[in-house]
Parts: structure tokens; sequence; C-alpha cells
């Protein structure tokens, strides 16, 4: 099977992270995507105090295989939740007027920036990446892994 189409290079990631025409929260999902081990749904269910930022984690209650879990974040990823998060001390982390938002919402900005790469792509790339079995570039500021 050919996944190249799965694919995302880092210029295409970075250009997309920077577009201001995307909204911040959007944005934010998309580099937590790319830079830890957290899935899209487990991303968009998460709450403000689920951001423990100064520690750099995440904390996955509605992880896909059950349980809790506590995910790293980068440096970049938790100073973008820092500046979304602002004053707020509860309510969903990821918002868009007022409201959660959705999958359809951040998949399709990420296809419509990036020529029609699918959301799937981020963390498809990471993961190709830290099997070592892609020549894209590395990123310099890895996370932690995901603990139970």
């Amino acid at each position: 099977m050919d996944t190249t189409s799965l694919l995302v290079t880092d210029l295409e990631v970075d250009t997309a992270l920077a577009n201001p025409a995307v909204p911040a929260a959007i944005r934010a999902v998309w580099q937590l995507l790319w830079e830890s081990e957290v899935r899209l749904g487990e991303a968009l269910a998460f709450d403000v105090p689920d951001a423990e930022l100064d520690d750099r984690l995440v904390v996955i209650r509605h992880a896909k295989e059950g349980g809790v879990y506590e995910a790293g974040i980068t440096v970049s990823a938790a100073n973008a939740l820092r500046e979304l998060i602002g004053a707020r001390m509860d309510g969903p982390l990821f918002t868009l007027g007022g409201r959660r938002l959705t999958k359809a919402e951040v998949a399709t900005a990420f296809r419509e920036v990036t020529g029609g790469r699918t959301i799937h792509a981020l963390r498809f790339t990471r993961q190709r990446k830290e099997q070592g079995s892609t020549r894209l570039s590395s990123t310099a500021d890895q996370p932690e892994g995901k603990t139970a």
C-alpha cells in the first residue's frame, strides 16, 4: 500500500500552524497532534483543567483504549495552550464561538490549508518519523511519551 499520500512535510505543518486565517484553537489542536501522542478525539474532549502546563502534560480522560492517561507535550505546545486558555479556569479547552470544536471543523480546515491532506496525516507522519522510516526533517522539540 502506498502511504505517501498520508504523509505531510515539516514545511506544510509549519505553514499551516503559522496561518493567521485559521483560528488559534484549531491550530493548537494541529500542534498537539503533530507534537504529542494525543489523538484527535482525545484532544477535542479536553477541558481546561486537563492541561497541566507547568508540568507539560495533558490528562487524557477519554482515551480510545479506555482509562486515564497523561501525555507529555512540547514547550511550544504548552505555550500555545497557555495563550489559548488565557484566564479561563474551566470549560472546553478548544472552543470556537463559545462552543467545543468538532472533528469536522479541525479536519476541514487542515485539508483546506494543506491542499487536501487529511488530519490523520499529522499523527501518521509523526509516528513514521519516530519509527525512523521516513526521511522528512526532524522536529527539534520532542514531547515526553504517554504514561498510564
